[in-house]
């Protein structure tokens, strides 16, 4: 491996190293509670140092949010593949609940904490991230031009199907299902957004 290569592989290491250590405090702390200064000291840097891959704390986000949908995009998106609608429906469905359990961290950031959504408009995360709502979308519209579902309101039909399997994971990401045995709550979460799913049949 030449130097060039060498560098810029320590140089990607080190990206990697500030990103996980911001992901694990802005779960912690919270995304306003977290400074620069608290992510150097966690990986043992200068703040200085962490300057020089990121300009600000803003600009750590929007790279963890941007990896963040792209897990969500790859784990939900093989659904695409399902042809009758219903079924591809129901896949992705699952496929969204599955990533949330797999990957709380990610799923946290990119729908629980707090953060200002101007800011997050104008970035990469919300494009990918919307191509995904809109194959959502689309899917819930080709249920609708099939009867699968009574009503013809697909923005309502896919915002409540959203809603429903959003309550599920985020009551497992943020650990309050702690009623239930841990050993059922996956399960518990997959049922139910099959009965919800089963129930919308009838709107």
């Amino acid at each position: 491996m030449g130097i060039i290569e060498r560098k810029e592989r320590e140089k990607e290491e080190m990206r990697r190293l500030i990103l996980d250590a911001a992901l694990r405090l802005f779960r912690e702390k919270g995304l306003d509670a977290v400074s620069i200064r608290n992510i150097a000291e966690s990986i043992e840097y200068s703040p200085a140092t962490i300057y020089l891959y990121y300009k600000d704390k803003s600009e750590i986000l929007s790279a963890l949010q941007y990896e963040a949908a792209a897990v969500k995009r790859d784990h939900v998106m093989p659904a695409a593949a399902i042809e009758n609608p219903w079924e591809r429906l129901v896949e992705f469905g699952r496929r969204y609940v599955d990533f949330g359990m797999k990957h709380p961290d990610l799923y946290d950031l990119l729908f629980i904490t707090r953060a200002p959504m101007e800011f997050i408009e104008n970035q990469q995360c919300w494009t990918l991230g919307m191509a995904v709502h809109s194959f959502f979308t689309e899917t819930v519209q080709a249920c609708v031009d099939q009867r699968y579902f009574k009503s013809t309101d697909t923005e309502t039909i896919a915002y409540t199907l959203w809603c429903h399997a959003h309550g599920l994971v985020s009551l497992f990401v943020r650990e309050r299902m702690r009623m239930y045995p841990e050993e059922k709550r996956q399960e518990l979460a997959q049922k139910s957004f099959a009965m919800i799913v089963k129930m919308a049949e009838s709107i």
